[in-house]
């Protein structure tokens, strides 16, 4: 007879011990993999931000860091006297030869600064081409950037009978312009008596920077240069964003200027050092601005992100900034005397005082234009190649960079 073998098993406490053991081991290892995990989730969004941002420096130098004259608008365009371009009306931006805001803000860059200046060794209008560069932080910070060609505006003097110099409006007697459009190319001409620059075959550039890093990610610009930092009140918090599906790995942070060492921020844009600043963030990641506080200005309002999130700042001089032609440079004569007086033809003088803009004017008769140098009351910011317009008070989510390169020529 055989011996029968006794069939033994796991007993109900062995089995708990061993599934026990075998959860401390789980938890243990998942301990491990969660950190990396946000590690690589972290690293993931700043090897982006440092490939996109690689790529906007290398562009951004490119545009500007040889700049002639650059004029830059934080939060949208904005003019001297404080208006939005986009308040400007349909009859307005035609009076600018401009057909939208973008236009007619290249149009007062050029009266701003190339008013009067001849092409070089000619007495021809100054021809070249101006550039806008737009930041849309709206659109998840796309740049795109504009050209024109560009002929520049003039003032011109008016004179009596006698060759006297006359400060008078250019109008007729009934209140209509000294001088007709020639039904091809307007010269519109304000109550000052300059004409305006003409701008014409504008181009449009989109994808300057490489759309592969729009795929997954959106970009915030700032002006400035700005670091990150924690928001650890959870009240601010739950104000600004919902927390409902936050993990122990989420967290929150605005962008905030940095200080200089006399706890002045330090400028956003100056000849000296252009700096802006660009957060690289997931699409699906909630980008909040910070509602009106009465205690802060709305320019010191700044972002918050929630993570993951990366920051990077680019930082370049604009080497060639400096006025290559001035108000105070007396030897110089950059732009001919426009004449709309009694113009002399052949020596003689006509007795139409409406003859066309382009008569010379040539009261000493040595058959050339008369010249007289630039000043500030035809080049307004002749004496200021760099010019960095108030942050608008409506932001747009817009940031432009109006410049010429000295190439344009």
């Amino acid at each position: 007879m055989k011996k029968r073998k006794n069939a033994k098993g796991f007993t109900l406490i062995e089995l708990i011990v061993v599934m026990a053991i075998f959860s401390i081991l789980m938890v243990a290892v998942m301990q491990i993999i969660d950190p990396l995990s946000r590690m690589m989730k972290k690293a993931s969004i700043q090897e982006a931000n440092s490939a996109a941002v690689d790529n906007m420096k290398r562009y951004f130098e490119g545009s500007l860091r040889y700049a002639e004259c650059v004029e830059t608008f934080e939060g949208g365009l904005v003019d001297d006297a404080g208006r939005n371009y986009t308040d400007y009306s349909t009859s307005e931006l035609a009076h600018l030869g401009a057909a939208d805001k973008e236009e007619a803000a290249v149009v007062n860059f050029i009266f701003n600064h190339y008013t009067d200046k001849t092409n070089p060794g000619t007495e021809d209008q100054f021809e070249g081409i101006v550039r806008m560069l737009k930041i849309d932080n709206g659109a998840g910070g796309a740049v795109t950037e504009y050209e024109w060609d560009f002929t520049a505006g003039y003032s011109y003097q008016q004179y009596d009978i006698n060759g006297n110099k006359l400060q008078v409006q250019a109008v007729k007697a009934d209140g209509s312009p000294a001088f007709e459009p020639d039904g091809v190319t307007p010269l519109y001409i304000d109550d000052l008596g300059k004409v305006l620059p003409k701008i014409e075959n504008r181009q449009e550039f989109n994808d300057v920077i490489n759309p592969v890093y729009y795929e997954n990610y959106s970009f915030f610009f700032e002006p400035g240069y700005n670091e990150m930092q924690t928001i650890f009140d959870s009240t601010v918090v739950n104000n600004l964003f919902n927390t409902a599906d936050d993990d122990a790995s989420d967290y929150y942070a605005s962008v905030q200027p940095v200080l200089a060492p006399n706890g002045n921020r330090y400028g956003s844009f100056n000849p000296d050092m252009f700096s802006l600043s660009v957060i690289t963030y997931k699409k699906d990641a909630p980008r909040v601005d910070y509602p009106d506080d009465p205690n802060t200005t709305e320019n010191e309002e700044a972002p918050a992100f929630k993570s993951p999130f990366a920051l990077s700042n680019i930082n370049m001089s604009l080497v060639n900034i400096r006025s290559s032609f001035s108000s105070n440079r007396a030897s110089d004569n950059w732009g001919p005397v426009r004449y709309s007086g009694w113009p002399k033809i052949n020596g003689v003088l006509s007795t139409d005082r409406y003859e066309p803009l382009d008569d010379m004017v040539d009261l000493d008769g040595d058959g050339l234009w008369d010249y007289e140098k630039i000043g500030i009351n035809q080049a307004s910011k002749i004496d200021s190649r760099f010019f960095r317009h108030s942050p608008a008070a409506t932001d747009d989510g817009c940031i432009y960079f109006i410049y010429t390169l000295p190439e344009a020529r």
